[in-house]
């Protein structure tokens, strides 16, 4: 049986005249690094192993010696470990080993202790154990399932739906960083940095659901979920909204903080919250206009689970779906969307 992985990968489009956006997907050699090191150091403790293939099968044979490595002991001893968004810091460092700090710090990916003590640690383990040769020989392997991944987005038809949907005329790039050894989950980075203006960037986890299944001798085979497409790029069309009425989100945070089954959440994840019903909301309403009514049903029934307002906001969205005469774009509809939660925040 081959192997049929989740690879959730954030693409899409949106540039005035409706073409498509620029999108990449690539194994970075920085992020690779990093994560050579944290899966070796970390997985006989973690309970989620890396997902069964040749290349982790090859990972562990050139990697056999280097076990014990003295980095990889210092990591282990440590009171506590990072998350497995580790390999995102490869994003500010050095294209080369040694890897250094070249761009600003936005997000403190090392929290288990000093960077500069990790970067020490990472660059003396990549020299001793030759981790850029492993990077190199598999180069091809790397091309080969970025180039596919690219061409199942191409022909899925999602950026079109999505085109169609949000009307949007924004200049977007898209990058995607996939992590082969990752099989714990996936991360936007999110920068502030000039020089990315316009990018969103996600880091990718090799995740797989039938993973009993799978074994070291299993190639590496990419499909993505066409509702997880939808979510990543719908951040970057519903990016403005929160930014847009922040002030008057914020002075109805609570209504964010609620989940359907009563639990309150902690006030600094308003915002997040708040970004989150609204993306979601609009992927169920984009499945429905792609695949049908019980699509959308689907979707929505699972988001309002734990977002209260989700089902109440989908019923909402028929306005825009059935008034595109009057709502050209997603933005023309902002106002619209922030009046019905005043509403229910005073209801």
């Amino acid at each position: 049986m081959r192997n049929i992985v989740c690879l959730t990968i954030a693409l899409l489009m949106a540039r005035a005249g409706y073409t498509q956006a620029k999108f990449t997907v690539n194994v970075d050699s920085r992020f690779e690094a990093i994560s050579i090191f944290y899966t070796l150091a970390t997985q006989d403790t973690l309970e989620t192993k890396p997902t069964p293939s040749r290349y982790y099968r090859d990972f562990m044979q050139y990697f056999q010696d280097c076990k014990l490595h003295p980095a990889l002991n210092w990591y282990r001893n440590l009171d506590s470990w990072d998350g497995y968004d580790i390999a995102s810091l490869g994003i500010f460092l050095s294209k080369k080993a040694p890897f250094a700090l070249i761009e600003p710090l936005e997000r403190n990916y090392i929290r288990s202790s000093h960077l500069d003590t990790f970067l020490n640690r990472l660059n003396r383990f990549y020299k001793d154990c030759n981790v850029s040769a492993f990077i190199e020989q598999h180069q091809p392997l790397y091309r080969e399932v970025c180039k596919a991944a690219e061409d199942t987005i191409r022909k899925s038809g999602i950026l079109q739906d999505l085109e169609r949907f949000y009307g949007s005329h924004q200049q977007a790039e898209f990058r995607i960083y996939l992590d082969l050894l990752n099989n714990l989950g996936n991360n936007a980075i999110v920068l502030n940095n000039p020089k990315y203006r316009g990018v969103r960037i996600s880091r990718l986890a090799y995740l797989s659901e039938d993973t009993d299944s799978l074994t070291n001798e299993s190639p590496v085979v990419f499909k993505p979920y066409i509702n997880v497409v939808a979510h990543e790029c719908s951040h970057v069309y519903l990016e403005s909204f929160i930014t847009t009425y922040h002030d008057r989100v914020y002075a109805i945070r609570k209504l964010f903080l609620e989940t359907s089954n009563g639990k309150t959440l902690e006030e600094d994840e308003w915002e997040n919250e708040a970004d989150e019903l609204v993306v979601r909301v609009a992927v169920a309403c984009i499945l429905k206009l792609k695949y049908g009514t019980e699509a959308g049903r689907k979707e929505i029934e699972n988001q309002s689970f734990h977002f209260k307002w989700a089902k109440k906001l989908y019923q909402f969205f028929d306005q825009y779906i059935t008034q595109r005469s009057r709502y050209k774009t997603i933005e023309d509809f902002y106002p619209e969307i922030i009046k019905w939660m005043e509403q229910e925040y005073k209801s």
